[in-house]
């Protein structure tokens, strides 16, 4: 997986990360899995109703006016007959007895196979309501999402294409879920080098989701989602570009990674800086001349103000403002000294997150 691609995708979700959830993300698949959980029962007696209820949030999801899975297997068991075939294929399909992921590759497509076999049989002329295995995949995911990972195949190839990732994942029966599966178990492993947003997206689980320990399998999905869905991709990286639409996504790729080149460094130059802050100095007791009302003694202070009583009249002024301006001055250098390291210190902070803030926003542009 190319680390400079990565870099430049994380930036743009970790800034977008406050937004609203988008159309079929995180949110939405989460409102499938907790439906699926509080409705599921194999054991149902009543089977149909029992499935249409667990799968409201995965018909929302599946369903499309060209393909409908769910609203096939929902036609399928309308036939008293097919009940209870329905029923054994979903007990088969979520059998993890000795699992490995070859096995329940092989489930996956085991399962599409029979639903759509029996479905063609009963019904020959509907083929939008057959199963392919990346259907069955998704099933799986209702049932063990922390197990599993969400694959929509468009975003799964633009996410291998700008990776660098050279493995065609297929679809229907030539799905390559082992491929699939290493590929986002890649990315979750590169996700442990960004502790900020693993703990904010666990705390959008537990808040807004459920609280589901996913094992970061969401969380890689939603990349992949978002950046697909809100154009992180530069313009030109498909292997089908013309030359100057490559020339041009080179060109970006190289500004991108001058730009994640110099956010690193601020982060850290930030970082450092405040890791051993330089504290507010205390004034109390040392003269103070003001231009205006003359000499006083700096007082306890309150806060961000120093408080110089001049002759028994107190005044405020600001710590920072007040010296720095040189309406304030005092013979003890020592003093000044503290003062200025103190000035000097929140300049340095305020000027790199302004900068931090500007090359952030020009990645986000590009």
């Amino acid at each position: 997986m190319n680390s400079e691609n990565l870099n430049t995708i994380l930036a743009q979700y970790i800034h977008d990360f406050a937004e609203p959830s988008q159309p079929d993300g995180e949110g939405t698949l989460w409102q499938a899995v907790d439906m699926f959980g509080a409705e599921w029962d194999i054991e149902a007696v009543d089977f149909p109703a029992m499935f249409a209820r667990a799968m409201q949030g995965a018909a929302a999801q599946l369903d499309t006016p060209a393909v409908q899975p769910v609203g096939g297997l929902k036609l399928l068991m309308m036939r008293d007959s097919e009940v209870e075939l329905v029923r054994e294929c979903f007990r088969w399909l979520y059998n993890d007895e000795n699992d490995d992921l070859k096995k329940r590759c092989g489930r996956a497509e085991m399962f599409a196979d029979q639903i759509t076999g029996r479905f063609r049989r009963c019904f020959p002329r509907m083929n939008k309501y057959t199963m392919t295995p990346a259907d069955a995949v998704y099933f799986l995911n209702l049932w063990m999402p922390e197990e599993n990972f969400f694959y929509t195949p468009v975003e799964a190839k633009a996410w291998a294409d700008f990776m660098e990732y050279p493995v065609d994942f297929g679809n229907g029966a030539s799905l390559n879920l082992t491929a699939y599966y290493a590929m986002c178990e890649e990315l979750v492993t590169a996700l442990k080098d960004y502790p900020d947003l693993i703990a904010r997206h666990k705390e959008r689980l537990r808040t807004n989701l459920g609280g589901i320990n996913d094992q970061l399998h969401l969380l890689a999905y939603d990349i992949m989602h978002a950046a697909y869905q809100r154009g992180y991709y530069p313009k030109g990286f498909s292997r089908n570009a013309t030359a100057k639409e490559r020339a041009k996504a080179v060109k970006e790729k190289q500004t991108r990674a001058e730009l994640c080149q110099q956010i690193a460094e601020k982060e850290q130059a930030l970082q450092e800086l405040q890791a051993n802050p330089v504290q507010l100095p205390d004034l109390t007791g040392c003269r103070i001349v003001h231009k205006m009302f003359g000499a006083g003694t700096v007082l306890p202070g309150e806060g961000q103000f120093m408080v110089i009583d001049f002759n028994g009249t107190q005044k405020k002024f600001s710590y920072t403002a007040s010296l720095s301006s040189g309406y304030l001055t005092t013979e003890d250098e020592a003093a000044m000294q503290r003062m200025r390291a103190y000035q000097t210190y929140g300049k340095t902070c305020d000027a790199l997150q302004k900068e931090l803030k500007t090359l952030k926003d020009e990645l986000v542009k590009l």
